[in-house]
C-alpha cells in the first residue's frame, strides 16, 4: 500500500512538474518572440507617444475608417490598431489597458460578435506565439497562467519554440513593419481590389450575427473602460461597425435591439456612444471580400459621419497654433529609435533577448541589418 501511495505521489508530482515546465516555457518563449512587434499597427500602439486617437476593433475598422480624415479634423495623431474579429473581447480590453496612455482617445467600432461571443476562438490560440503575442503579453500573470492551462496544447508549445529558434524572426517582423508602414502609414488597410467574395452562400445577417443577447463578459469590459476613462484621462467612444450588404439587419421598429442594449450599457457607465447603426451601413456594391470589409469610398463617407458624431459627443481639436507631427512622421522617428536601441544592445552585450533565457542570441544578423538602415 505504501509503495502504491509513493508511486501515485511521484506520478502526481511528475505531472505537476511537467505542467509547470510547459507553462514556464510557453510564457518565456512567447514573450521573447514579440520583442520586435509582429505588425506595424502593434508597433504604433506601443511606440507612438500620447496624445493619440486610437481606433480599435476587428478588421471592419481596418477597411472601414479613414484615419487621415480624423487626424485632420482633430489635429491629433491617429493610429488604427484594429486587426481581427477572432480576438476575444477580454484580450482586446487587456491590450487597451496596457497600451492606452494619459490623454489618449479611444474609438471602438466593435463588431457584433464582441457582444455575443463568450468562447475562445481556436484561431487566436494557435496564433498566440507570434501574431497575437502582444495580446497574450498584455494579460496579468494569473490570467496568462489560466490561458495556458485552459487553452494551450503541446502543439502550441512546439510552435512557440520553433518560432523562438528561428534565426530570422526579428528580421521578418521588421520587414513586415516596413512593408505595412509604406502601404498603410496610419495602420488602416485600403484595398479595393479585394472584390472577390469569401462568403458565398452566407447571408449578410448570418455572417455579421447582429442578434442575440449581450454576454456577461461585456459588462466586465465596459467597467474596465469606464475605469480607464475615469482614472487615466482616456476618453472612450463606442461606435458601430462598417457593414456592406443586403438585408444585414433585422430591425424592430427601426431599431436594432442588440445596438440598443449596447448603447444603454455603455451610457450607464458614463461612456459616449457615437452615431446610429445606419451611419455605417452601406449598399452591396461597397462590399469587398466580406460583409465587414467596405471599399474606400464607403470608408470615406463613414469616417465623415463618424467625425460629425464625435464632435457632437464633445471631442474637440487639439489646442495650439502649430500643426502637430503626423502619425507617419512620428512612426518613422519611433522606428529609428527602436532599431537603434536594439542595435546598441547587441553592441554592448553581444546578445539580445533570447540570451536572457540562457540561449545564445540568434538574430545578431538582424541587428546588423538595423544598423545599416
Amino acid at each position: 500500500m505504501r509503495k502504491l501511495a509513493l508511486f501515485l505521489l511521484s506520478a502526481v508530482g511528475g505531472a505537476a512538474l511537467s505542467a509547470g515546465a510547459m507553462v514556464a516555457t510557453y510564457d518565456a518563449v512567447t514573450t521573447a518572440n514579440r520583442r520586435v512587434p509582429y505588425s506595424y499597427s502593434q508597433f504604433l500602439f506601443e511606440q507612438i507617444p500620447a496624445p493619440r486617437i486610437v481606433v480599435d476593433a476587428g478588421s471592419s475598422s481596418m477597411f472601414g475608417i479613414e484615419p487621415g480624415l480624423i487626424e485632420q479634423a482633430f489635429r491629433t495623431p491617429v493610429i488604427d490598431v484594429a486587426d481581427n474579429g477572432s480576438i476575444p473581447l477580454e484580450m482586446k480590453i487587456h491590450r487597451l489597458l496596457k497600451y492606452a496612455r494619459d490623454g489618449d482617445t479611444l474609438i471602438l467600432p466593435l463588431e457584433w460578435v464582441y457582444y455575443t461571443r463568450d468562447d475562445m476562438p481556436q484561431d487566436f490560440v494557435d496564433n498566440t506565439p507570434d501574431e497575437y503575442a502582444a495580446y497574450y503579453a498584455s494579460l496579468p500573470w494569473p490570467d496568462r497562467l489560466a490561458f495556458i492551462v485552459a487553452h494551450a496544447s503541446l502543439h502550441n508549445l512546439s510552435d512557440a519554440i520553433r518560432l523562438f529558434l528561428r534565426n530570422d524572426l526579428a528580421e521578418s517582423h521588421y520587414a513586415r513593419i516596413d512593408m505595412q508602414m509604406s502601404k498603410w502609414p496610419l495602420g488602416d488597410w485600403k484595398d479595393d481590389s479585394r472584390r472577390r467574395s469569401s462568403v458565398e452562400g452566407i447571408s449578410c445577417a448570418a455572417y455579421i450575427a447582429a442578434s442575440g443577447r449581450i454576454v456577461p463578459q461585456v459588462e466586465w469590459a465596459v467597467r474596465q473602460l469606464a475605469e480607464l476613462q475615469a482614472h487615466r484621462h482616456v476618453r472612450v467612444y463606442l461606435a458601430w461597425p462598417a457593414v456592406a450588404g443586403r438585408d444585414c439587419y433585422d430591425l424592430k421598429e427601426g431599431r436594432l435591439p442588440l445596438a440598443q442594449e449596447a448603447r444603454a450599457l455603455f451610457e450607464r457607465h458614463g461612456l459616449a456612444v457615437v452615431g446610429e447603426v445606419e451611419d455605417s451601413y452601406f449598399a452591396p456594391e461597397h462590399m469587398l471580400d466580406t460583409y465587414y470589409h467596405v471599399d474606400s469610398s464607403a470608408a470615406h463617407l463613414r469616417t465623415e459621419r463618424l467625425i460629425v458624431g464625435l464632435e457632437a459627443a464633445g471631442l474637440r481639436p487639439a489646442d495650439g497654433a502649430e500643426q502637430p507631427a503626423s502619425t507617419p512622421e512620428l512612426a518613422r522617428e519611433a522606428l529609428r529609435n527602436f532599431q537603434l536601441r536594439r542595435a546598441r544592445r547587441v553592441r554592448l552585450f553581444g546578445t539580445i533577448a533570447k540570451s536572457e533565457f540562457g540561449i545564445p542570441a540568434r538574430d545578431a544578423r538582424s541587428a546588423q541589418v538595423v544598423r545599416a538602415r
